[in-house]
């Protein structure tokens, strides 16, 4: 499989509030690791919670969701981890790391095109020549590709493999092959989609389960990590997930 060049490499952070300190960590700070997936809505919800305790700051680390549990196993410092798929949290409640840990959304697999691709329905993404970008398989979202594609005719699904030619390492990575032209289609979360106002969106062929998100308190967590978790997974935070395209289990 031909593979291009990786645009991105680490992973992506942003300082959700104000930090102070001259480059350190501030001790004071809820950390929170979450996945990419999350870095547009994250933010509004964490804004929110800050209303409600006046001085509370964030660290937010954003990355793959196995790719963020691998550096919790190697002794990274997170009081709360939101993950995309609960499979990746169960080699950390193995080990001794989870304290305890909530359902929260629930986000679903489209494929984005880019302008001027020469796909217009779900069976053109098996044209020979495409270039298209997936998530690797042991990331969230390329695990759901890998299941969408088990769910498929396996004519059809075996075309689609045969013009992968990059397994990204998040889905963000993968959205951007096809906003710069990298590539002419992508497996993404809807969510991530909609970031993007000129990309074409394919809604699936077959009916494939969406991702669940679930948030875990990390052993020996900020007290305060487990309140916000609460706030994440409850009602106020509920109409700004819903705003951004997640489904929230329980609500219209």
């Amino acid at each position: 499989m031909p593979t291009l060049r990786p645009r991105v490499v680490g992973f992506i952070f942003l300082v959700a509030t104000a930090i102070l300190g001259s480059g350190c960590r501030d001790d004071t700070a809820i950390r929170v690791f979450a996945a990419s997936s999350l870095q547009d809505v994250l933010p509004a919800i964490l804004d929110s919670y800050a209303e409600t305790d006046d001085g509370v700051t964030f660290e937010v680390q954003y990355g793959g969701s196995q790719a963020l549990a691998t550096q919790i196993e190697l002794g990274a410092e997170a009081d709360l981890f939101l993950y995309a798929n609960p499979q990746q949290v169960e080699r950390l409640t193995t080990q001794d790391l989870v304290s305890a840990q909530r359902p929260l959304v629930t986000n679903s697999l489209v494929v984005v095109l880019r302008s001027g691709a020469p796909i217009e329905t779900f069976a053109d993404l098996g044209r020979p020549g495409l270039r298209i970008a997936i998530g690797a398989p042991e990331v969230p979202v390329g695990a759901l590709t890998q299941r969408l594609l088990a769910a498929l005719d396996p004519a059809l699904a075996a075309a689609i493999r045969a013009n992968v030619v990059t397994e990204d390492p998040n889905v963000r990575v993968a959205l951007s092959r096809v906003d710069l032209g990298e590539a002419d289609a992508a497996f993404v979360y809807r969510t991530d989609a909609a970031t993007v106002s000129d990309l074409a969106i394919l809604d699936l062929p077959v009916a494939v389960a969406p991702n669940q998100y679930v948030g875990a308190v990390l052993r020996d967590a900020d007290p305060d990590a487990a309140v916000l978790l609460d706030f994440i997974a409850g009602p106020v935070a509920a109409p700004i997930w819903r705003s951004a395209g997640f489904a929230v289990p329980g609500t219209p």
